[in-house]
């Protein structure tokens, strides 16, 4: 396996455009840098009152604690593998509010699980898994589907009546705009079952391709 991903694209059984290839596919043994450049159109979050949890949160680099329009950011996709040969995308988010915001996550694929696993936070803690799925012919998702924390040795995963209510629960959305273009839209929304949809933004990109 070249990309942790690799095995949502594959069973799909469809073209992926060229942005996707470039980004969800890239390989580890590809020396070229991907980078993500564009703006975030809104960020936000909801109700006033979850401000002080948004700020705790984006400490731990879990969350986005700030709002705004039109913010310039880049996502740069760093390739490796863990000590068992796996291989890993980075996901190296920095965004530039009047503070400058760095969010990496590191995605790696559970073979067991069948499932695409996000690892947030301080010291990769935060295990949040996913429902990929390739949507032929343009749209790329992620819905979560499992979270848990890695205590003691090992990841302790909470129950499913549970998380959802502590973290809610994540739709992310990516569409390529043409099949050999490099522009991409995303947006991503957190729902709590009590309070809705509390945080969320969206986006538009150029995938870009630096060779080292």
């Amino acid at each position: 396996m070249f990309s942790p991903l690799e095995p949502v694209f594959e069973a799909a059984d469809a073209p992926v455009p060229a942005a996707f290839r470039a980004q969800f596919l890239h390989s580890v043994d590809d020396p070229s840098k991907i980078v993500l450049e564009g703006t975030l159109h809104h960020v936000w979050h909801r109700p006033g009152w979850l401000r002080p949890l948004f700020q705790f949160l984006g400490q731990l680099h879990i969350l986005v604690p700030d709002t705004g329009t039109e913010i310039p950011t880049t996502l740069a996709v760093i390739t490796g593998r863990l000590s068992d040969g796996r291989p890993i995308h980075v996901w190296r988010r920095t965004m530039h509010f009047s503070t400058v915001r760095h969010f990496p996550t590191t995605i790696v694929y559970d073979a067991g699980r069948n499932r695409v696993v996000d690892l947030v936070g301080p010291r990769n803690a935060l295990h949040m898994v996913w429902r990929a799925k390739f949507r032929p012919p343009d749209t790329f998702t992620l819905d979560t589907d499992a979270c848990g924390i890695y205590l003691l040795g090992r990841v302790r995963w909470m129950p499913r009546w549970f998380w959802p209510w502590l973290l809610g629960t994540v739709r992310f959305v990516q569409r390529a705009a043409s099949v050999d273009g490099n522009r991409v839209d995303i947006e991503i929304v957190i729902r709590h079952p009590l309070l809705g949809d509390v945080f969320g933004y969206d986006g538009t990109f150029s995938v870009r391709r630096y060779e080292r």
